[in-house]
């Protein structure tokens, strides 16, 4: 087992406050830091499986799920990354094969003329939702990474094992897919 002690610099660079002590604590074997650990990640977790997943109820089931294989394998987290970074690369691994063991995936249906009342924005909604379905998991983690959660392109980068400049590229891809998605909107052309 590798000591707290040898994570350091840049492996930590994601470390929050009080983040070694909980992780030393975790791998003895306390519960309550190990509850801890994953309570300080787990609203970001859901956002990011809800995105990439595309429904609440499968969103919790691949948090809980990423909860389990990060707990289950506690002991070998090296700490060449921040424990973030590892519990999210985790998480979008565990999302990734749920994608590819349910293609086809199923698309949310909506229609309505967009008006200020809250069914319209409800609908809207869920129009973007659908919108950020018909990215490739993978760019719409990539954009959920940047766009909803704030992370700098080399974090996403060190989480999707991949240089900087592959996800400058799918970042671009998938906020062009994206516009492309808002000028159809404008235009009325929901297909």
């Amino acid at each position: 087992m590798q000591g707290v002690t040898e994570w350091t610099g840049a492996a930590m660079a994601d470390d929050r406050p009080g983040e070694r002590a909980l992780l030393a604590r975790a791998r003895a074997g306390d519960t309550a830091a190990m509850e801890d650990l994953l309570k300080a990640n787990e609203r970001p977790l859901f956002s990011l499986c809800c995105g990439i997943l595309g429904n609440t109820n499968d969103a919790e089931d691949a948090v809980q799920e990423s909860f389990f294989r990060a707990l289950r394998t506690l002991h070998r987290f090296r700490g060449d990354s921040g424990f973030r970074t590892w519990l999210y690369r985790i998480a979008l691994n565990t999302c990734l094969e749920w994608k590819r063991a349910r293609r086809p995936v199923d698309s949310l249906s909506t229609s309505a003329a967009v008006s200020p009342s809250p069914e319209a924005q409800v609908l809207r909604n869920l129009r973007i939702s659908e919108a950020l379905l018909s990215l490739l998991p993978r760019y719409r983690a990539v954009w959920l990474l940047k766009e909803l959660e704030g992370w700098s392109v080399a974090e996403i980068a060190s989480v999707m094992r991949c240089n900087e400049k592959r996800i400058q590229n799918e970042l671009y891809k998938a906020r062009m897919m994206l516009a492309e998605w808002r000028e159809r909107e404008a235009q009325g052309d929901t297909r």
